[in-house]
C-alpha cells in the first residue's frame, strides 16, 4: 500500500491555498507504521512491506481542524493551535494524548486511571476560570481534547518577564483560582496539580485553569495515597509519602502560587532534597524584609496556607472569608487587562534603566582608561620630562 497522494492545491488570490483546500489536502496525510521484511532481495524489489495510518494532522482535518503550530509538549501529550473551520474560523487548542510514545507504552496507571478521569471529570466543568473543554474524540491510538484558547499563554511565563505581581492583580488573580477551586471542591473534585503553568490567561487577562490529569473525584470517600503533581508545590505530607487529604494538598499549592506572585521567587529550595524542603517548610523563614512591596495581608495569608499540619490548614472557603479575599471578591475585575499591561510597561522601564546604569558604567570606565596612572596634581595625567 501506498500513500495517499495530497490533492493539488488551488490558489487564492494572494496565492496561497485557501484553508479549505489545506484541510481536504491534510486529510490525505499518512505516516509509515510497520515494515515486514519480504522474500525478495532488496536488489530485487523485495526489502520489507510498509503499512501506513493516517497523521494526527489528518485526523484533524477529517474533523474540520487545521493544525497551525505547537503550543507545548507533555510526557504523554502535545498542545497544538488550530483552526476550527466548523467554529467560524476561531482557534483552539488540542491537546493530543498518545498512548504510545517513542515505541514505548504509555504507563498503565496512567492510560486506566488517571486518562480515564480527565476524560469523564474535565468536559463537565463550567467555571468562568477554568478552560472549557468543547470536544473530545479518540482514533484507536491518540486522544484528542478540543479546549477554548487562551492567547496570552500561562502566567509562569508572565512573572518571567515581569518579576513579582502589583497587589491588585496578585489579589485578583488569587480570588480566581481560590474561587475555580471552591467550585471543584464543592463537587468533591480536587485538581492535584495546580502551579503556574497550569494557570493560563485568555485575550482579558483573567485566570483559566487547565490541564486535569491528576483530577480526583469523590474525594468525601478516604484519605489520597496517589503522589502526583509537582514536587515544587508539593505539600509536606504528600513529601512524607503519607495519605492526605487532596483538598488540603490543593490549599498548600495556592499558598506556593499566592508566594510567587507577590515575591516573583519559589518559596522552597527544591535543589536540598525532599529532607531540606521539609525542613524548610516547616521552619517558614522567608526574606520578608526583602519584598518591601508584600502587605501584611498577603504574607499572613501566605502562612495561613502554609501550615504544616493538613488538619490544621485552611480549607478553600476559609481562605476565601479571609477579608483580603472578601476584598477580592468586591473588586472590579473588568480591568486586569490594563493592570497587566502596567506589568509589562514596568518591565520595559526597568530595562531602560539597567540599560542606562550599563552606559553610566563604561563611561565610568572609560575615564579611567583616560585618567589613570601614578601622576598626582593633574586628575592622573602623567607628564615625560
Amino acid at each position: 500500500m501506498f500513500p495517499a497522494k495530497r490533492p493539488r492545491l488551488g490558489m487564492a488570490e494572494d496565492g496561497r491555498p485557501t484553508l479549505q483546500e489545506e484541510l481536504l489536502a491534510l486529510r490525505g496525510e499518512v505516516e509509515p507504521v510497520s515494515s515486514r521484511r519480504g522474500s525478495q532481495p532488496r536488489s530485487e524489489g523485495g526489502g520489507g512491506t510498509v503499512t501506513y495510518r493516517p497523521t494526527y494532522r489528518a485526523i484533524l482535518a477529517k474533523n474540520n481542524y487545521l493544525v497551525r503550530k505547537t503550543l507545548g509538549n507533555g510526557s504523554y501529550s502535545k498542545v497544538k493551535l488550530a483552526i476550527s473551520l466548523s467554529r467560524n474560523k476561531e482557534y483552539v487548542a488540542i491537546k493530543i494524548v498518545d498512548r504510545w510514545v517513542r515505541r514505548n507504552r504509555a504507563p498503565s496507571d496512567f492510560q486506566t486511571k488517571f486518562l480515564p478521569r480527565e476524560l469523564d471529570v474535565w468536559p463537565r466543568l463550567r467555571h468562568t476560570n477554568i478552560v472549557r473543554v468543547l470536544d473530545t474524540f479518540d482514533d484507536g491510538r491518540r486522544v484528542y481534547m478540543i479546549l477554548d484558547y487562551q492567547e496570552n499563554g500561562d502566567v509562569l511565563r508572565y512573572i518571567q518577564k515581569v518579576g513579582a505581581l502589583n497587589e491588585p492583580l496578585a489579589q485578583s488573580w488569587t480570588w480566581q483560582v481560590c474561587d475555580a477551586c471552591r467550585y471543584l471542591h464543592d463537587q468533591n473534585i480536587t485538581h492535584r496539580d495546580l502551579k503556574l503553568e497550569n494557570l493560563l490567561l485568555d485575550r482579558n487577562f483573567h485566570i483559566k485553569i487547565c490541564d486535569f490529569g491528576f483530577v480526583k473525584g469523590d474525594c468525601l470517600a478516604d484519605l489520597s495515597r496517589t503522589y502526583c503533581g509537582s514536587k515544587s508545590y508539593a505539600a509536606p505530607e504528600i513529601l512524607l509519602g503519607e495519605p492526605y487529604d487532596p483538598k488540603k494538598a490543593d490549599s498548600w499549592a495556592i499558598g506556593v502560587i499566592l508566594y510567587i506572585f507577590i515575591t516573583g521567587k519559589m518559596p522552597f529550595d527544591e535543589s536540598r532534597g525532599n529532607a531540606g524542603v521539609l525542613e524548610e517548610q516547616r521552619r517558614l523563614e522567608f526574606p520578608w524584609r526583602k519584598y518591601k512591596k508584600v502587605t501584611p495581608d498577603e504574607r499572613d495569608l501566605v502562612l495561613r496556607l502554609f501550615t504544616y499540619d493538613f488538619r490544621m490548614r485552611p480549607d478553600i472557603h476559609a481562605v476565601l472569608a479571609t477579608p483580603w479575599m472578601k476584598q477580592a471578591a468586591r473588586t472590579d475585575m473588568s480591568d486586569l487587562r490594563d493592570l497587566a499591561m502596567e506589568g509589562y510597561r514596568h518591565r520595559k522601564e526597568r530595562e531602560k534603566e539597567k540599560e542606562r546604569e550599563r552606559e553610566r558604567e563604561k563611561e565610568k570606565q572609560a575615564e579611567k582608561g583616560v585618567y589613570g596612572g601614578s601622576g598626582r596634581g593633574t586628575g592622573g595625567r602623567t607628564h615625560s620630562m
